[in-house]
């Protein structure tokens, strides 16, 4: 795009649109919460522009824009996937829907919701708590966007009872490349098009979500098993039962040992285990009678614990900081099979994996496989990495199909689609985006930078060699992923910025990020700055004084899966900034101004005063 191309479009969208063109404004919206190092060196991943449209009408503009000038647009929620799916390709625009997010209108006569689809899961749920209603299902990274969960996958908590997203949503409204609106019903052929296939037809603007009555109670119980094929047969013989079950969450015994280390006690059994929740004491009590003599019952206290840590699913204590994981559905029966199979691989490399798994229906789990590696170690990350395809590739020789595509599982694209659907698919995009404008060069192919010369490693046969040249490679990997000296001493300030997993939760909760509307003063990326800071890269003098824009209120601390000690480190990243550019008292003066005046910030302080440690009345931090 060239500048009079950019001023043509700011002029349309004029103050209806929030438009970032500042290089490391930009930059942060040029990754997901993946850490793939390669990622630069095959795709243009900082778009020209980022522009966060206030409206419909100012969206339409921009799209109809990019669809008669061919710009490529990459439509972004909260990011909480690793796959590359919000991720540019090419040069283009980031479309960040996070001001598309308003609670339309609630129906309680036919309990159904209508909302924006980019508000987060937990404001929705937070928005119900006055009301006799409840969602059916959501997604276990609960901070993300409905439009996200639409996009990427479709499956959670709440699964096993109400399937998969698609059956909990009554209608969509959709902004079509073409720059028009259309309503698709869920009787329509056409709605589960815009499922899991990560934007690719058109931007989901409304969401008429089916609610229900607000469950009785929460009843979870937690059954500790010897094996994980003494946990599965549990989980398949209550199937069977056919018993009212909300949910079933399986546990493996390294997943326990990791949530052991977080409690900093010995306090959860080192064994596989099945979560289930019940939400009515009848079939509480039915499920209780099921499970006598079939394992032992763990303490209330424990599985309530594990429950309310179903929306925290990455916390980890491990030396190492850098989660990878292979997501899969896979038909229930295959589970243990593949998971020894699995766990027989890592083990020859020298991994340890730990996994979790949702059961999402009578006949299918999504499981999730992590293990951890350090980005830092660059040699070792790059053979830890390859794992996590190796495993996918395992996953389909037992009926498995990965969970999301993005960039990185476009090679096993037909596997998760069959042929005919694949190609109904292909069909619609030709027909309602036959410029190619959205979210191009993934899901359907990789293209990559210098004539796709890198992006033949993307294509499925030669991608299948490469998987199975590294599977054969596996007893050497195991070796050179052995680290063979320590990392030096880190500071508080660089133990937290790698340990940080981008989750987002921290942004739902920053006060400084609701007033200002600053990506760069949300924690993952004031963290991400540090990192550059730590790496000795540039940083200019007004990227560093959007980082004193905070208020150490200590909320982004109170939902962070690490239990990372933020606060501290806002101090020691304020400090090396003040050394280096001075602290820039005008912007933090306005910066207070604003958010004493702001209606929405003490609206937003006095819904939050569960957080522990918050004071009666909260005020801002003294500067």
């Amino acid at each position: 795009m060239d500048e009079n191309l950019k001023a043509r479009l700011k002029g349309l969208i004029g103050s209806d649109a929030r438009v970032i063109e500042g290089e490391f404004e930009r930059e942060l919206y040029s990754r997901d919460i993946g850490e793939v190092p390669f990622t630069k060196r095959l795709f243009h991943t900082t778009p020209e522009l980022v522009i966060l449209p206030k409206s419909v009408e100012a969206l339409q503009k921009i799209v109809q824009f990019a669809n008669e000038e061919k710009v490529a647009l990459f439509p972004r929620g909260s990011v909480s996937s690793g796959l590359g799916g919000a991720v540019p390709t090419v040069k283009g625009i980031v479309l960040d829907l996070s001001f598309m997010n308003k609670i339309v209108e609630l129906n309680e006569e036919k309990e159904t919701l209508k909302v924006q689809t980019g508000v987060r899961w937990s404001e929705i749920e937070s928005f119900l708590q006055s009301e006799n209603l409840s969602l059916r299902a959501y997604p276990s990274s609960f901070f993300s966007t409905v439009g996200g969960w639409i996009a990427t996958g479709g499956y959670g908590i709440g699964s096993y009872r109400f399937g998969h997203l698609k059956y909990q949503i009554e209608s969509i409204e959709v902004l079509f490349p073409s720059g028009t609106v259309g309503s698709v019903n869920s009787g329509e052929e056409k709605f589960a098009r815009f499922f899991g296939t990560e934007g690719q037809f058109g931007i989901v603007l409304t969401a008429t979500l089916k609610l229900r009555k607000k469950p009785e109670k929460s009843l979870p119980h937690m059954i500790y098993s010897e094996s994980a094929e003494d946990a599965f047969n549990f989980i398949k013989d209550l199937i069977k039962e056919d018993l009212k079950i909300y949910h079933i969450r399986y546990l493996d015994a390294s997943h326990l040992e990791e949530a052991n280390a977080v409690l900093g006690d010995g306090l959860l059994g080192a064994k596989d285990a099945v979560l289930v929740e019940s939400e009515e004491v009848a079939e509480e009590t039915r499920f209780l009678d099921f499970a006598e003599g079939r394992g032992s019952l763990a303490d209330d206290y424990l599985s309530n614990y594990l429950w309310h840590e179903r929306l925290f699913p990455m916390k980890r204590r491990g030396g190492k900081p850098t989660p990878l994981a292979s997501e899969l559905v896979i038909p229930i029966e295959n589970t243990v099979p593949y998971l020894n199979a699995a766990k027989r691989i890592a083990e020859r490399r020298g991994v340890e994996i730990q996994v979790e798994s949702h059961i999402v229906g009578k006949e299918k789990a999504l499981l999730m496989l992590t293990h951890m590696a350090d980005v830092r170690d660059s040699k070792a990350y790059l053979i830890h990495i390859t794992l996590v395809p190796v495993l996918t590739r395992l996953g389909l020789k037992f009926g498995g199909v990965p969970y999301g595509v993005g960039i990185w599982n476009t090679p096993f694209i037909k596997d998760k689609c069959e042929k005919k659907r694949f190609e109904i698919y292909k069909t619609y995009k030709s027909e309602v985006d036959p410029r190619n404008i959205l979210n191009p060069h993934k899901f359907f192919a990789v293209r990559t930078k210098w004539a796709n010369i890198r992006g033949i490693t993307f294509k499925p046969l030669v991608f299948r060699l490469l998987i199975q040249l590294a599977t054969l490679a596996t007893p050497i990997f195991g070796k050179l992923t052995r680290p063979k000296e320590e990392f030096k001493e880190e500071s508080l300030l660089e133990k937290t910025a790698y340990s940080c997993i981008k989750c987002g939760s921290c942004a739902t909760v920053c006060p400084a990020y609701l007033v200002t509307n600053e990506e760069l003063v949300t924690p993952k990326n004031k963290l991400y700055l540090a990192k550059k800071l730590l790496d000795g890269e540039e940083i200019s003098k007004s990227d560093s004084d959007k980082v004193f824009l905070c208020t150490h209120c200590g909320m982004c601390r109170e939902v962070c899966q690490n239990d990372l000690d933020l606060v501290a480190a806002w101090t020691e990243l304020e400090k090396m900034l003040a050394d280096r550019f001075g602290k820039p008292k005008e912007a933090i003066k306005d910066f207070v101004s604003a958010i004493e005046s702001s209606d929405d910030y003490w609206r937003f302080v006095y819904a939050n005063l569960s957080f522990k440690n918050l004071p009666k009345k909260p005020l801002a931090r003294t500067f």
